[in-house]
C-alpha cells in the first residue's frame, strides 16, 4: 500500500513542462484529476463545489480589479510581501493580505515565505496576456455563472425536458421573453470585451490550433492551381473566409503559418458589436479584411467562391433547425468542388469523451438550448444542410477536431 510520503514524492518537480507533448500533458493531467477524486471524500467535493470556486473567483476579481498582477510584474516580478503590493496598488494591506492567502491556499500563487509570495504561470499570465483576465469579469460575472445557477429551476420549470428552442430556454427564462444571448453580449459594456477575451483565450490556451491540425498548405496549393490563369490577384476570391470569427484570432494563427499573402486574402466575419475591438486590432494587418456580417444572411458577393470558410465553434450555438439553417444559407456562395467549409468543433466521443467537452456541453444546454455533437450528430446535421463530410481530422487527446464539408 503507497503512503502518502511516496506518493507526495513521485510528484515533486512534475509540472507542465515535463511532458513531451501537449496531448502527454492532457493525459497526465485527466489521470492525476481522476486520481484527485478517488482521494477526495463526499465532503471535500462539495466543499471544492460550493465554496472553493465561488470564494475564489472573488478573490481573483477583486486582485485583478485592484491591479495586483500588473503592479506585481511592472515591480519586476519577484517574490513579494503583501506589505509592498498594498503600497503599490493603494488598497488595503489587510484586504490584500486576507485575498492572496486564499488563492496561495489553491496554489494559484506559491507562498515562500511569512506573508510573502512568488508568482506562477497563472499569476504572470493575468499580467503578461491582455484578454486573459477578461475571463474572471464580465465572462463569468454576467454571463456563465448567473446561466449556470438558473439552469437547475429552468430545467425543473419545463418537466425536466432536453432543451431545444433557442428562443424559449435557459436565457430567457433569466432575462424574460424576447431576449438573445448574443445580442446581450454584444450590448453589454461590462460583457463584450470580456466575451471576446474569453474566446480568444480558450482558443489559444484550451485547443490545439487549427493550422496544426488541418494541413493548412492545400489550401494555397489548390487556390494557386485555381486560379494559375488569372493574371490579376487583387480580383480572387479570398483564401479563408472566417464566420463569426470574433477578434480574428483563427485568422492570425493562419496568417503566422502562412505570413506573406496579398491584401485581402482573409476576411474576418461577425456581428458589428462583436467586432469593434477588432478592428482596431487588426488595422495595420493588410492581409485580413474585417466584414461585419449575420452568418443567417447570405455570402456577400466579394466572399462568393472562397477556398475555406471557416466556422470556429460557431455551430455547437445552435440547435440542430437552426444550424441547419446557417449551412444552408452558406452553402451558395460555396464553389461546388473547390470550396471547403472547415467546423472546427468538439466531438463527443461514444465513450470517456474528454471533461472539458461534456462541460462545454451543458454551457451550451445553459444559454443556448444548444449542446456538443457526436460524430454521428456531425454527419447527420451535415447532410440535412445538403452537403457532404469529406473527412474529420481528429487529433490525439484534443478537444476540438477539423471537420471537412463540401457542398454534394
Amino acid at each position: 500500500m503507497a503512503t502518502a510520503d511516496q506518493l507526495i514524492a513521485s510528484l515533486q518537480g512534475v509540472d507542465a513542462k515535463s511532458f513531451a507533448s501537449e496531448a502527454e500533458r492532457v493525459r497526465a493531467r485527466d489521470a492525476v484529476f481522476e486520481a484527485l477524486r478517488r482521494i477526495q471524500s463526499p465532503w471535500d467535493i462539495a466543499w471544492d463545489h460550493n465554496w472553493v470556486t465561488g470564494a475564489i473567483n472573488a478573490a481573483i476579481k477583486t486582485l485583478i480589479d485592484a491591479g495586483v498582477f500588473t503592479k506585481w510584474a511592472e515591480a519586476g516580478g519577484e517574490p513579494i510581501t503583501c506589505t509592498k503590493l498594498a503600497e503599490l496598488t493603494g488598497a488595503d494591506e489587510l484586504l490584500i493580505r486576507r485575498m492572496m492567502r486564499a488563492i496561495a491556499g489553491q496554489h494559484l500563487v506559491t507562498e515562500v515565505g511569512p506573508d510573502t509570495y512568488a508568482r506562477t504561470a497563472w499569476a504572470r499570465a493575468l499580467a503578461e496576456d491582455g484578454s486573459f483576465a477578461g475571463m474572471y469579469g464580465g465572462f463569468y460575472h454576467e454571463l456563465n455563472n448567473p446561466m449556470f445557477r438558473t439552469l437547475p429551476y429552468y430545467l425543473k420549470s419545463t418537466g425536466f425536458r432536453n432543451p431545444t428552442d433557442v428562443n424559449d430556454c435557459n436565457f430567457q427564462f433569466w432575462r424574460g421573453q424576447g431576449a438573445n444571448m448574443f445580442q446581450y453580449v454584444g450590448t453589454n459594456p461590462l460583457l463584450t470585451s470580456d466575451f471576446n477575451d474569453a474566446m480568444e483565450c480558450h482558443s489559444k490556451y484550451n485547443l490545439t490550433p487549427w493550422v496544426d491540425i488541418y494541413p493548412t498548405e492545400t489550401i494555397l496549393a489548390a487556390a494557386g492551381e485555381r486560379h494559375s490563369g488569372n493574371a490579376d490577384g487583387s480580383t480572387r476570391p479570398p483564401l479563408v473566409v472566417d464566420i463569426g470569427g470574433g477578434k480574428g484570432h483563427d485568422l492570425r494563427k493562419f496568417l503566422a503559418r502562412h505570413p506573406d499573402l496579398p491584401a485581402g486574402s482573409l476576411v474576418l466575419e461577425d456581428l458589428p458589436d462583436i467586432l469593434k475591438s477588432a478592428e482596431a486590432d487588426l488595422e495595420s494587418t493588410a492581409a485580413i479584411t474585417v466584414q461585419p456580417h449575420d452568418f443567417f444572411t447570405p455570402q456577400p458577393p466579394a466572399q462568393h467562391g472562397a477556398r475555406v470558410y471557416f466556422m470556429h465553434n460557431v455551430l455547437h450555438d445552435w440547435p440542430d433547425a437552426t444550424a441547419q439553417k446557417i449551412l444552408r444559407t452558406l452553402a451558395p456562395a460555396m464553389e461546388p468542388g473547390y470550396s471547403r467549409l472547415l467546423i472546427h468543433e468538439s466531438l463527443v466521443s461514444s465513450e470517456r469523451p474528454l471533461s472539458r467537452v461534456t462541460v462545454s456541453d451543458i454551457t451550451m444546454m445553459a444559454c443556448l438550448a444548444a449542446a456538443e455533437r457526436s460524430e454521428d450528430q456531425w454527419r447527420e446535421l451535415i447532410a440535412s444542410a445538403g452537403m457532404r463530410l469529406v473527412k474529420i481530422w481528429r487529433p490525439v487527446e484534443s478537444v476540438e477536431s477539423i471537420i471537412e464539408v463540401e457542398v454534394a
